[in-house]
């Protein structure tokens, strides 16, 4: 399913506006639009978390929209600008600047601002995992660890703080199965809201990260697979990792394949590879850890974190994106109680946490509570 919406995504920046849906060359003129167009309201792409990849791809192939609605994902980040009408760059081309082309967008985090007509809906349970190999002795990671290795000890990502290297240099390294190896670091881009998540969570517990320190390595996403940022063309993970995999499957590949690397990613980095989830602060990303976000917040897993279908409703919206959000979120004439539930089961199966148990008598699908915009 990833090969072909990216190949949807790449017919449509090689196509002209009018194959892809656009209004018109003379639309794309006065809003800067570039003529290849997101598919947006009369066409099927739609942008939002890789997190979420799977399981929006899965539950859109279950919904009234299936071969009508094509998820790309790339990350959060950019869900939010097409909500907003702002340009995303993606394989060389420019969407959504200037138009709102799409109403709806699955997210990994909450808008970062609430503007008019928005709207944010919590979903379901996730939690941004520190990963490493089964065969690495270390266990747990304090938050100032976690912080140190990645932005540098006062969090500006600078060479002279940036002085975590080594397994060893870690408040727990003497117990590492290699405390003398340079950690091999990977991260999400900034468009990701597994990103913006880390730094916010950090920065709330007063280890603020303004920067990254220059050895982590940042996977992205591209047509082709996921590659490092610094990559050309032809990608140095694959393998591991695939052209099918998205960069959260190859932070899992990669992890899961050397105890000499550090990496963070949503618990949807083990839908294809079987790494290790270190403790933070004592706290394992368990379901009873990660939902005690909702009932006990103090107490929770530090990188619990909640995950979002924002929506647009003064946009324009497809007649697609209305039967996929309907069916979703139990709106007649497209969707009911039993569709919602097959949504979450979707979200569920992908490696995500529904908000209450569904095993319980009288459960209600994505019983959540609200998001941040009303």
């Amino acid at each position: 399913m990833r090969t072909m919406a990216k190949s949807i995504m790449m017919a449509c920046v090689a196509l002209t506006a009018a194959a892809c849906g656009a209004t018109s060359a003379d639309d794309n003129a006065q809003t800067g639009q570039t003529t290849e167009g997101l598919t947006g309201p009369t066409g099927t792409g739609f942008f939002g978390s890789d997190t979420l990849f799977d399981a929006i791809t899965a539950a859109v192939a279950a919904s009234p929209a299936a071969g009508s609605l094509t998820y790309l994902g790339t990350g959060s980040g950019n869900g939010e600008k097409c909500l907003r009408g702002q340009p995303v760059s993606f394989n060389g081309a420019t969407f959504c600047n200037g138009t709102q082309d799409q109403s709806i967008a699955p997210m990994s985090r909450n808008l970062n601002t609430c503007q008019a007509g928005e709207v944010s809906h919590r979903i379901a349970l996730d939690a941004i995992g520190l990963w490493s190999a089964s065969g690495q002795n270390i266990s747990d990671l304090s938050l100032q660890d976690v912080r140190n290795a990645f932005c540098g000890t006062d969090g500006s990502g600078s060479a002279a703080a940036c002085t975590v290297k080594t397994w060893g240099n870690l408040s727990n390294g003497a117990s590492s199965t290699n405390p003398g190896n340079t950690i091999v670091k990977y991260r999400r881009d900034d468009v990701s809201g597994t990103t913006d998540t880390f730094k916010t969570i950090l920065t709330n517990n007063g280890l603020a990260c303004t920067a990254f320190c220059s050895d982590v390595q940042i996977v992205v996403d591209s047509s082709s697979g996921p590659k490092l940022s610094t990559d050309g063309a032809t990608s140095s993970l694959q393998p591991p990792c695939t052209s099918t995999d998205s960069a959260t499957d190859c932070i899992g590949r990669l992890t899961a394949a050397s105890s000499n690397v550090l990496a963070y990613a949503g618990l949807g980095a083990t839908a294809k590879a079987t790494p290790k989830a270190l403790s933070v602060a004592g706290k394992t990303p368990t379901v009873p850890n990660i939902r005690a976000l909702i009932t006990a917040p103090s107490t929770a897993y530090a990188f619990a974190r909640f995950l979002f279908i924002n929506e647009n409703t003064t946009s324009v919206r497809s007649s697609a994106e209305t039967k996929f959000f309907d069916w979703a979120f139990a709106k007649a004439p497209f969707g009911t109680a039993a569709t919602s539930l097959t949504f979450e089961t979707k979200l569920t199966n992908a490696g995500f946490i529904a908000c209450t148990e569904p095993a319980v008598s009288g459960h209600k699908a994505l019983d959540c509570g609200t998001g941040a915009c009303p």
